[in-house]
């Protein structure tokens, strides 16, 4: 293996890779058209990676949570639209989840109120905006879980063609 960096400020790029025990070039030889100069460039934030460059890094170095750090960072719409997730322990994503669909449930009878008419006046603003707010807090939560099935899956540590088969019988 070759040497350790001992640089400080790593970003995320160079964390990863060093997390799975990778050098430049061993990484390059596992993504498909990166070259190490363009990882080192990357890592030293001499160049912005490319979304290919993302997808790559991410399966290389088993973090899909790289996506969502790239999205939610580095891109200009994804910067507006997509929230930063993190990637936690299964059973924190559970417990928020249910506590943000306990929250949302008797709600639910006041934001049919709001949308009967088709639109939001001023005096249901107020309502709206909360309800919206535990809305993002839900959908949170369950991109959560799915960046948690991804990581997993990654990691082989679940069964994918057996998920996706079951969900495919669900439909």
């Amino acid at each position: 293996m070759g040497k350790q960096s001992t640089r400080e400020n790593k970003n995320i790029y160079q964390l990863c890779r060093e997390e799975q025990g990778l050098t430049r070039e061993k990484a390059s030889e596992k993504m498909a058209g990166i070259s190490p100069s363009r990882i080192e460039k990357i890592e030293y934030e001499l160049q912005e990676p490319t979304p290919y460059d993302i997808v790559q890094m991410a399966d290389c170095y088993k973090r899909p949570d790289l996506c969502n750090y790239y999205c939610s960072h580095k891109c200009a719409i994804g910067d507006r639209y997509v929230p930063e997730v993190e990637v936690s322990e299964l059973s924190n994503i559970i417990l928020e989840t249910i506590a943000s669909l306990n929250e949302i449930n008797p709600l639910t009878g006041r934001l049919i109120q709001i949308a009967r008419d088709g639109k939001i006046t001023d005096d249901e603003i107020r309502d709206f905006a909360f309800i919206s707010k535990k809305l993002d807090e839900v959908s949170l939560a369950i991109d959560s879980l799915n960046l948690w099935v991804d990581k997993t899956a990654s990691e082989n540590n679940i069964n994918m063609e057996l998920l996706n088969a079951e969900k495919e019988r669900l439909n």
